[in-house]
């Protein structure tokens, strides 16, 4: 009797307070990676990734899966695509590091720019894959107190990053 009225009570928690995030693969069909995102971001799946933006609306983020012969031609591409939104990126205050993302060698390259907004700040992850041509590239754009104010989830999405093998 205890048991039941346990799964009882677990059905009725579920059924009020659904899933809190949810893990998409990268791109749906033959995936790159696999990343979990709260539902709170409201996250999009769109043909080649997944984006979404902060519960405050203030921070930006896409994870996209390119093919491309190598990594500089998939920078090309991102930067193709600030530019479409709208983003005037400073190249005089462009920074890269060298880092890893999920156990991969990764580029990440950052500017300082303005948007319809003001000042924002963009990041540009270029991540190695496991499979030949193909890049993961994960987009942040936001204000400095955009990315303090939502920094907490930022590295628990990124956390979730998984690359396939």
């Amino acid at each position: 009797m205890r048991f039941l009225s346990s799964l009882v009570l677990l059905c009725a928690l579920l059924c009020v307070h659904p899933l809190q995030a949810k893990t998409f693969a990268i791109p749906s069909d033959n995936p790159l990676a696999t990343v979990t995102i709260p539902n709170s971001w409201e996250p999009n799946e769109y043909d080649i990734g997944v984006e979404g933006t902060s519960k405050d609306g203030q921070f930006y983020f896409a994870f996209e899966a390119l093919e491309r012969k190598d990594s500089k031609h998939a920078f090309v591409e991102a930067m193709t695509w600030f530019k479409k939104q709208g983003v005037d990126l400073d190249v005089n205050s462009q920074t890269s590091n060298e880092v890893e993302i999920a156990g991969m060698p990764s580029f990440l390259v950052s500017f300082k720019g303005k948007d319809k907004d003001g000042p924002t700040n963009v990041t540009v992850v270029i991540v190695s894959t496991h499979k030949k041509d193909r890049f993961l590239l994960i987009y942040g754009w936001g204000s400095d107190s955009a990315d303090q104010a939502n920094r907490k989830e930022i590295d628990k999405i990124l956390s979730s990053l998984v690359l396939k093998k």
